[in-house]
């Protein structure tokens, strides 16, 4: 009796509209557009540290990988920095109830993790999120974030993070990403 009384459970559940729609693939749009991303990139990352200092230029890799039935895109980020290696972990998505793309990440500079939102622009064939995050620096203030990734064609893509910490936005990290065949 019980496992009769568990298998109904358990098909009453799989019944369910929650349940369906967690089993089934991402096949909207929103999600057909964002598995494009999906695959092995080359990466370079130029960073500005400090107004009217060069830049940066490291380079390294990207792996970009489905996850959880195709509803959202993993990237593994290695760049083989100079001073020291970086390595971030990041999430894409597309929430279809509140009709908004989504962005997180961490990475091993960053103690805590920048989830950011937004939309798409066909015309421009890109993504901007926006959020705000503490500023590590100075205690109580905020950062304001925008993040950029341009769609350039099937294989190459570029991602940016604009800063604004009180003075006015400027560009703080650009990553230029070319697929790897």
């Amino acid at each position: 009796m019980t496992t009769l009384r568990t298998l109904l459970f358990a098909l009453a559940i799989a019944a369910t509209p929650l349940a369906t729609s967690a089993a089934t693939p991402q096949s909207d749009a929103e999600h057909a557009r964002l598995a494009t991303l999906a695959g092995h990139w080359a990466v370079v990352q130029t960073m500005w540290t400090s107004p009217g200092k060069a830049p940066q230029v490291d380079r390294g890799s990207a792996m970009i990988t489905p996850v959880l039935n195709g509803s959202r895109l993993r990237q593994e980020l290695h760049i083989d920095a100079r001073d020291k290696p970086f390595d971030g972990l990041g999430y894409l998505g597309y929430d279809n109830a509140s009709h908004e793309y989504y962005s997180t990440w961490m990475d091993i500079n960053f103690p805590g993790i920048i989830v950011a939102t937004g939309g798409y622009d066909a015309a421009g064939a890109s993504y901007t999120f926006r959020t705000t995050l503490a500023d590590g620096v100075n205690p109580g203030a905020k950062i304001g974030l925008r993040e950029v990734l341009h769609a350039i064609d099937a294989n190459h893509f570029s991602y940016e993070y604009h800063e604004d910490r009180g003075k006015g936005e400027a560009l703080a990290v650009r990553l230029e990403y070319t697929r790897v065949n």
